[in-house]
């Protein structure tokens, strides 16, 4: 089972009703994986501000970062963890099972159900002194790690299709703008790829052509309210030139803005 070796385990353990805390805890060059299943805890590193949750949530520690958590007074939590080091942590990293560097973040655990038994296997495998335990317990570990990281995947999308659907909101109510959406992208915290895919899901479109297909909304109430030239409703718009103008206009309404005011 040498395969396993390049992970070595730190220590685990389980705590029910516990109301203990730490205080600028440093980890001594291993890494923690904390599960708290009841309670209230708050989390902070650093000169960082405190931040708190109510289980089931986990979080990572990590070494070199001064680590303080535990439950507010008068409160109790029920707490597992496992904490382990070596070269198959960079892979770990590597491949996001972890993050880069642990900060005071909370992961959701949206099936307590389904990660409480892995919790225990692995916590009994690490009791155990077979031969084939290490190896159990870190295939048992690369699980939770797989189910962290999937349940803040999702939460991650969620929160990014929430914002795409927000910015989709603002080109609606205001089109005529020239719209940066690489620069969108960027303030909501994610890849120009990764934003045009959430915005499609939002929306139904891509980005651009969302944005489009709002101008030429806009277009076709300033052709029919108002007495405006073609021209100038193309630069209301948005457009950069009146050909531009009518050629996506036709694109969409399928007849060009003099033809769809006359048509009207």
């Amino acid at each position: 089972m040498k395969f396993f070796d390049d992970l070595e385990f730190v220590c685990s353990g389980e705590s029910t009703g516990v109301s203990s805390a730490y205080r600028e805890h440093y980890f001594d060059g291993y890494w923690g994986l904390q599960f708290v299943r009841r309670g209230k805890i708050f989390l902070k590193t650093g000169d960082s501000e405190p931040v708190s949750a109510q289980g089931p949530v986990c979080f990572f520690t990590a070494p070199g970062i001064a680590f303080s958590y535990g439950t507010p007074a008068g409160e109790t939590r029920d707490h597992l963890f496992v904490c382990f080091r070596g070269e198959r942590v960079e892979r770990y990293k590597a491949g996001g099972l972890i993050p880069e560097t642990a900060g005071p973040r909370f992961y959701p655990v949206p099936d307590e159900q389904a990660v409480l038994p892995v919790w225990k296997s692995l916590l009994h495998a690490l009791r155990q002194g077979r031969k084939t335990s290490h190896a159990e317990a870190v295939l048992l570990l690369e699980k939770l790690l797989l189910a962290t990281a999937d349940a803040s995947s999702g939460r991650s999308r969620t929160a990014g299709r929430e914002k795409a659907a927000v910015l989709a909101s603002r080109i609606a109510n205001d089109p005529g703008l020239d719209w940066d959406l690489d620069k969108e992208a960027r303030a909501a915290g994610v890849s120009c790829v990764h934003f045009r895919r959430l915005f499609r899901e939002a929306t139904g479109r891509a980005p651009w052509q969302y944005v489009i297909e709002c101008r030429i909304r806009y277009a076709t109430q300033l052709l029919l309210a108002s007495d405006k030239l073609v021209k100038e409703v193309a630069g209301e718009c948005g457009f950069a030139s009146p050909f531009h103008f009518s050629r996506e206009f036709k694109k969409i309404m399928k007849k060009s803005p003099e033809r769809f005011r006359k048509s009207i």
